[in-house]
């Protein structure tokens, strides 16, 4: 067995991790960091917005250049019938930087990862872990190809808080949303991204860059089996129902099956503990409708860093505590400003997934409803649904 050793280990190559890494090496150059990563970037990703903000994050981590040499989708704004039937415009006009974007999120992250290599940072593709340990005051992890690396600090960068949830923490999840995708070749050209709701959860649609857009279907999981939107002839006859979400695909072709992921929102707690730290997806989750996924990841990878760095070079915690309370407090103002967002939609107040979130904005009712779904899950009739409410995959749709 390969014996190697490192300051920092971080698992999982998303732009969580992959930030974590590049402010570990413009921070604290002095840590040595690998980072672990399951893939060679060569599958399909969901998660596609970057909005205005994200480009300061991305000029911190010295990678807009970077970025802007990529090709991009560039997008000034959503569209979306949310409340209404007609279709009402967001734009960015009012942000200091009014240009989002979409992106392809396997070059985007593979970009990533390539730029922490090139900044020092050890990077292990292929590779997954099965088993960390903690022994002497270091984590011991076990990897394939039979390598172990001793660290001095772990970074959860899985998405799903796998090595996390083996130290004890626990997710508080909010609902039982999914996403279920699909991507279409040679469709509608318009940058905006569609939002658009139904009685049963919400559509949204996004231009990918190479000629591509990707629709999903948001709902939960319970009801995606009650209705089997995990079919693909029951998910494109809804589709065609939608009023707006069709035209921009109706003279496209699918370019690939339905990919389910989970998009629940949630918070692990604890966050952090004995020299480890979850970032990204592993610490909170925000639904897509906040489009604030990979920003958020990003944000987090940097802060992370500076409570990793205060912890091994100054032998101080309080950096850690700081991201705890980082992390609830963000989570916590999201909660209320999608509260408030999902009461905008009326019109299918009865619905049970209107119904759900329209509880939420009342705390008791809120935490009666959750406390129900915890203790009721809907039996998994169809293996796809059962791995997202697994979190099996760790791709977020954001």
């Amino acid at each position: 067995m390969a014996f190697d050793s490192c300051d920092v280990a971080i698992v999982g190559g998303g732009p969580a991790g992959s930030a974590t890494a590049i402010s570990l090496r413009t921070h604290a150059p002095l840590l040595s960091v690998v980072l672990i990563e399951a893939s060679r970037y060569n599958s399909f990703r969901i998660g596609e917005t970057l909005p205005p903000p994200a480009r300061a994050v991305l000029e911190h981590l010295d990678l807009w250049e970077s970025f802007a040499s990529d090709s991009h989708e560039e997008t000034y704004g959503s569209t979306t019938s949310w409340g209404s039937a007609s279709l009402q415009h967001n734009d960015y006009f009012f942000s200091p930087a009014n240009v989002g974007w979409h992106v392809d999120r396997v070059a985007f992250d593979a970009m990533l990862a390539q730029q922490a290599a090139s900044r020092g940072t050890r990077l292990l593709l292929n590779t997954r872990i099965h088993h960390a340990q903690r022994r002497d005051g270091k984590w011991r992890l076990i990897l394939s190809a039979d390598k172990t690396i001793d660290a001095r600090f772990i970074v959860d960068a899985t998405g799903t808080a796998a090595l996390a949830r083996g130290f004890g923490s626990q997710f508080i999840e909010e609902d039982q949303l999914i996403g279920i995708a699909r991507v279409f070749a040679g469709a509608n050209r318009d940058a905006s991204t569609i939002v658009e709701p139904f009685a049963h959860g919400w559509w949204y649609t996004a231009a990918l860059p190479n000629d591509l857009r990707i629709v999903v279907l948001m709902t939960d999981s319970d009801l995606a089996r009650r209705f089997h939107f995990q079919k693909t002839a029951e998910w494109e006859s809804v589709l065609s129902d939608t009023r707006h979400v069709s035209v921009m695909v109706n003279q496209s072709k699918p370019s690939a099956s339905l990919a389910i992921r989970s998009a629940s929102s949630r918070r692990l707690t604890p966050p952090t503990g004995d020299d480890w730290l979850a970032v990204g997806d592993s610490a909170s989750r925000f639904d897509p409708l906040s489009s604030q996924g990979v920003f958020k990841a990003l944000r987090s990878g940097v802060f992370g860093a500076y409570a990793i760095a205060d912890r091994l070079t100054r032998s101080e915690t309080a950096g850690l505590r700081k991201y705890n309370y980082l992390i609830e407090a963000e989570f916590k103002g999201y909660l209320d400003v999608r509260a408030r967002y999902y009461c905008d939609e009326r019109r299918w107040s009865r619905s049970e997934f209107w119904r759900r979130r329209h509880l939420d904005s009342d705390p008791a009712a809120g935490s009666a409803m959750n406390l129900k779904m915890k203790l009721e899950p809907a039996p998994a009739r169809d293996s796809r649904l059962a791995l997202a409410d697994r979190d099996a995959n760790r791709t977020p749709l954001v």
